[in-house]
């Protein structure tokens, strides 16, 4: 009886075509009355009648059965190896009428935001910085001269309408010396790009296989590297040491310059309602997509709720010491002429001084934002939201830290503050 309430659910669009067969066989059997009727006293209203009845009911009965033919075959064809045919129908109904989001970034920070959007939104585009060259990515670049898979994968991973066991696997990292310790995912996508011949079409074969809410977009398919032009003249390249120098950062390049922005993600912009900029690692995972030619003025031209989301707090790195402050003008910096964002988003909840329940020391640092999570010396990233009253974006406070590691923020929160604030008019 469970099974059968199910498709009672709304927003199905399985219960109109049925609606519309009933109707056709009410219309056939009121044409087959006006037949009736007619052979025992002919009249030309009950003929006219009877061929109306006979049309519509054609007309209804072909609609109807073809559409829901073609409904549940995709349904069948779409749905999990776990999941009923009418839970892959309601969930298909959330996805196609919940908002369209296009998320920017890189790494840890974006698929959190991935995770959190996934049971929330509707469509979503991932839009996945490509400058990595740290670790497993870091050698299968050097290695096989392929763009770095290891941003892609994590949202995938995120965005994946798949079991969990799917997730496990695919971050599963072998041991150093099996396989050169690569995850994986990092294998499974250089295998893609070898069999497809092309690394984005590797991508767009792992989105139809992991059965991605969504898609999951390189932000460029060209092989590029970040140089850090810093304050004292100096220069760093390569995004593994950006992310350690803790030299202040003038401006960052993409190494060499790559093709404009593709048609496909101008149009994921331009389609979308809300834009996620982060959080994630300033200089290594979101300024690199800003800096595609197109990139800034497609942001700039969309009428969506374009939202950069400030890290929670800085440690050693890039971002040393950075306040929202700094975290905004260096994006202004390298958008200028364009404005992307029109929201901020920043974390006002509280960090206590305590071990979390998934075992993460916390305790109190020199002053009263610092703190030292697991040895790990950081800063919570200071503002002024008087400071911001007449500036050309809207301040946005919400508590989105994890409260058991809160560098990184709660996705479930997160996506909740995002969607709250798509409500608002």
């Amino acid at each position: 009886m469970q099974r059968v309430f199910k498709w009672l659910r709304p927003g199905l669009r399985i219960k109109r075509w049925i609606a519309i067969i009933f109707l056709g066989l009410i219309f056939g059997i009121l044409a087959a009355m006006a037949v009736l009727f007619s052979l025992f006293k002919p009249s030309p209203v009950a003929i006219t009648a009877a061929i109306l009845g006979f049309v519509l009911s054609a007309f209804c009965l072909i609609t109807g059965i073809y559409r829901l033919i073609k409904t549940m075959w995709g349904l069948v064809e779409h749905r999990g190896r776990e999941t009923g045919i009418a839970d892959a129908a309601y969930r298909r109904a959330q996805f196609s009428h919940g908002a369209r989001v296009v998320a920017i970034g890189g790494g840890t920070g974006l698929s959190t935001v991935l995770t959190g959007l996934r049971e929330t939104a509707g469509y979503t585009t991932a839009i996945v910085s490509m400058a990595d060259d740290g670790g497993s990515s870091g050698k299968l670049r050097q290695e096989l001269g392929l763009q770095p898979p290891g941003d892609l994968r994590k949202c995938l991973i995120a965005l994946a309408d798949e079991e969990p066991m799917m997730a496990e696997l695919l971050d599963y990292r072998f041991p150093e010396n099996e396989l050169g310790g690569h995850n994986f995912g990092n294998l499974f996508l250089t295998a893609l790009a070898r069999i497809r011949g092309d690394f984005g079409a590797a991508v767009r074969e792992a989105n139809h296989i992991l059965s991605v809410r969504g898609q999951v977009l390189p932000s460029t398919l060209e092989k590029i590297f970040l140089v850090a032009e810093h304050e004292d003249g100096t220069k760093t390249t390569g995004q593994a040491l950006i992310a350690k120098t803790e030299k202040r950062i003038k401006r960052l390049e993409l190494k060499p310059k790559p093709e404009p922005v593709a048609p496909d993600i101008v149009k994921a912009i331009e389609d979308a309602e809300l834009i996620v900029l982060g959080p994630g690692s300033l200089y290594t995972s979101v300024l690199p997509n800003l800096l595609i030619d197109g990139m800034a003025s497609a942001l700039a031209k969309s009428k969506a709720k374009k939202v950069f989301v400030c890290n929670t707090m800085t440690y050693e790195g890039e971002t040393k010491g950075y306040d929202l402050v700094d975290f905004l003008q260096a994006i202004d910096a390298h958008t200028r002429p364009y404005r992307v964002y029109n929201h901020v988003l920043v974390n006002n909840g509280p960090i206590g001084s305590a071990e979390s329940s998934n075992g993460h020391v916390i305790a109190k640092g020199s002053d009263e934002y610092s703190w030292i999570i697991d040895e790990l010396h950081a800063r919570q990233v200071k503002y002024d939201a008087a400071a911001f009253a007449g500036a050309p974006f809207k301040l946005i406070e919400a508590e989105v830290a994890n409260p058991g590691y809160p560098i990184r923020h709660d996705t479930g929160k997160l996506a909740r503050a995002l969607i709250d604030l798509l409500k608002e008019d």
